[in-house]
């Protein structure tokens, strides 16, 4: 039997090392995107759209988990998405809306389960804060530290306060890119809990998160290798399982006969 799983983890790691996809030059730096993204943040808060927050300290060598290409960039996670959780459930609070939530036990990597959905009431003032729409990348802080899935439904949804949404400053950032960084982080341990008795991802942990930041081209190209080979593993799986399958029916019947 093919080990599938080790494979997705060596195309992972050759994938967000920079190493699965080209880099051409005409796709610009690292270096020029992040400074759209620090201008676009600039506007936001000028507008009072966002809060001034304090600067982070320069990442240094020791902070990076592997080595990036030269025209990539070490950054903070907080520094190129905006990120916040959800409300805490209270069943004392009757202000506001009623309405269905989502929770870390109907997220799973890359998919939901959304039958039976849970309602609690929402005031207006923490509807925007707690509302997901399609494209946003959301991250488990708790049970399954780390744990993440893109929302593709063209509707949007709350969440409750144990799942952080993460929206990037500038629609040129990959939130699938980022998805697939969160996924060979927790395969390479790189995501730690914090707290004594229940561990979680917190707020400052996301935001302090340092992660590579490779030209938005790039991104794109190398979310479609991954998904282009993850798909052939797909497929062998479906095949090995097929087999396996097959191989215990016909265990069955030579017991019967």
């Amino acid at each position: 039997m093919i080990d599938t799983q080790a494979i997705r983890n060596k195309i992972l790691n050759l994938a967000i090392r920079g190493q699965l996809a080209e880099q051409n030059p005409e796709d610009g730096t690292a270096e020029e995107l992040y400074c759209e993204i620090i201008k676009e943040k600039a506007r936001l808060i000028k507008e009072g759209i966002i809060k001034k927050e304090k600067p982070l300290g320069d990442i240094s060598a020791d902070d990076t988990p592997f080595d990036i290409p030269a025209n990539w960039k070490w950054v903070y996670f907080g520094e190129i998405f905006s990120h916040n959780t959800g409300k805490a459930l209270n069943a004392s609070d009757k202000e506001g809306n009623l309405l269905e939530y989502i929770t870390t036990s109907n997220m799973y990597w890359d998919h939901f389960e959304l039958d039976n959905l849970k309602k609690m009431y929402f005031k207006n003032d923490e509807i925007e804060k707690c509302t997901i729409r399609k494209g946003d990348l959301l991250i488990c802080e708790g049970g399954d530290i780390g744990r993440s899935a893109i929302w593709n439904f063209p509707y949007e949804m709350r969440i409750q306060n144990h799942i952080h949404k993460l929206r990037p400053y500038l629609s040129s950032l990959s939130p699938a890119f980022y998805y697939y960084v969160m996924m060979l982080y927790k395969a390479l341990n790189l995501i730690n809990g914090q707290g004594i008795g229940l561990q979680g991802f917190s707020s400052k942990r996301v935001h302090t998160l340092v992660v590579p930041l490779p030209p938005a081209f790039e991104q794109t190209r190398i979310v479609e290798k991954i998904e282009s080979i993850f798909g052939v593993l797909d497929k062998i799986d479906d095949l090995q399982n097929q087999y396996a399958s097959n191989q215990e029916a016909l265990k069955s019947k030579l017991i019967d006969a």
